[in-house]
């Protein structure tokens, strides 16, 4: 029996005509009546009465009815209940601090999905994260650790070095004083951790920058150090196995070994399991390219 068949043979019974079940089903007459006998021929019975006047079921006819009521409420239960799981997909907003590599996001919006969760992704500085995480415009931030208060839950999730990079050519850095009068390149100046980071790297090496030259993206920061325009202090992982081909290295010593990144996550969504959703994330943050030169 096949839901077309049941809902053919319910339409007559409650019109009490195939030329009017027919009209309320958007079918030909032919169509209706071919679904009713291969209805009969399935089930060897005959289910109606077929007069001049219209049709009545049999009493075989009228236990099909009910049961045929019952199958077709459950059928549109079901296709009811899928439709609603489809378009009710968990949103989680996610704010992200741009140094990270971006098989991080792949990472976390193909777990998301494994999970029935669909990750909102926006890249931005850690500041601007945070804030707009206090206005309740985020369920989750991952940032530079050392802004978040008390208030916040927070988990860590990497801690890594940072490095100093310049052009191929450059010669090999073994103190740090003597990037004195370089021109350094940073992202963005309203990112709060690279410029606390820097003005560690020019208090700690007593170092004054010839001028210090916001790129406004890691790509352009990476493509001016590649030609020489300036060096600049970066997370190892940031830098991906190309752009490590186009530049120079240099491995930094003490608190430069320690760069921490966190979650700050809502316990208070009642839509979210927080618990879960943080052990998501960090194992993310076990993807041992972190931990490598480079992606």
């Amino acid at each position: 029996m096949k839901i077309s068949e049941l809902l053919a043979f319910v339409t007559v019974v409650e019109t009490g005509n195939i030329t009017q079940a027919a009209e309320r089903l958007n079918r030909v007459q032919s169509s209706i009546s071919h679904r009713i006998r291969s209805l009969e021929d399935n089930l060897d019975v005959i289910l109606l009465d077929r007069r001049t006047d219209g049709c009545s079921p049999t009493a075989q006819g009228q236990i099909l009815y009910e049961y045929a009521l019952k199958i077709l409420n459950l059928a549109d239960d079901c296709k009811n209940n899928i439709s609603y799981s489809k378009n009710s997909q968990l949103t989680i907003r996610v704010g992200i601090i741009e140094c990270l590599p971006p098989y991080i996001i792949s990472s976390l919006i193909d777990l998301g999905q494994d999970l029935g969760w669909n990750i909102d992704i926006s890249i931005g500085n850690t500041i601007s994260l945070l804030s707009a995480f206090d206005k309740n415009e985020f369920d989750a931030v991952i940032i530079g650790a050392g802004f978040s208060n008390a208030q916040h839950a927070r988990t860590l999730l990497l801690s890594s070095e940072l490095v100093i990079i310049t052009e191929k050519s450059h010669p090999r850095i073994t103190d740090i004083s003597s990037l004195d009068g370089e021109v350094f390149l940073l992202s963005s100046k309203k990112c709060a951790t690279s410029t606390r980071n820097f003005n560690v790297l020019f208090d700690d090496g007593n170092i004054t920058p010839k001028r210090v030259v916001e790129c406004g993206s890691y790509p352009v920061l990476f493509s001016s150090i590649a030609a020489g325009k300036g060096v600049s202090l970066v997370l190892r992982c940031s830098i991906s196995g190309e752009v490590k081909s186009k530049i120079k290295i240099h491995q930094l010593s003490g608190q430069f070994n320690d760069f921490k990144i966190e979650l700050l996550s809502r316990t208070d969504c009642a839509y979210l399991d927080s618990a879960k959703f943080t052990d998501m994330v960090a194992s993310v943050f076990q993807d041992p390219r972190l931990r490598d030169v480079g992606y």
